[in-house]
């Protein structure tokens, strides 16, 4: 029966570490890089304020790691400048209910990312992100709207995870 104790301890630990958001990081920046430019990403689709939303998922991810220092000013003496572009957005139903009513919606966005060397302005990486999120589709219009409003934090927020390990994974190459 001990056993069992500590296996189920094991388990739960494993569980709340999975959990927290804790992740090793599989690398450094490609190309040595340690002081990153961020501008605002450039938002081409009809929806208003997604590069706003994007921004804080983005710089947060950034400024977590230990070897880069995030640079606001354009001007600074950034090693390489990290280009986002929110490419296309789209919501579409994704399930019915058993009268045939929208029950739930899948919302999609695609984003392109370039990562640039400065000052010789030399493409190092780019990468095209498509992701999705699903949300309930509830009658009452005001609670869809919050709920479509959630699911585009937590996609924009799956994006700037993707594109961290992406880019330490490429430094580590």
């Amino acid at each position: 029966m001990r056993w069992w104790k500590s296996l189920s301890l094991l388990l739960l630990f494993s569980l709340l570490l999975g959990g927290c958001g804790y992740q090793l990081s599989p690398g450094q920046l490609p190309a040595g890089i340690k002081r990153l430019y961020l501008p605002l990403a450039e938002n081409t689709t009809r929806e208003p304020k997604l590069e706003n939303i994007l921004a804080a998922p983005l710089t947060n991810v950034l400024a977590r790691q230990r070897n880069v220092q995030l640079l606001t000013d354009a001007d600074a003496a950034a090693d390489a400048v990290l280009q986002g572009q929110i490419l296309s957005y789209r919501v579409q139903p994704a399930a019915y209910d058993a009268n045939d009513r929208i029950s739930e919606y899948l919302l999609t966005i695609t984003l392109e990312f370039r990562l640039y060397r400065q000052p010789e302005g030399r493409l190092l990486w780019q990468e095209r992100f498509a992701r999705g999120e699903t949300y309930l589709a509830p009658p009452n219009k005001n609670q869809q709207e919050e709920l479509r409003q959630q699911a585009q934090v937590v996609l924009l927020q799956k994006v700037a995870d993707d594109l961290i390990y992406r880019l330490l994974a490429v430094g580590a190459e």
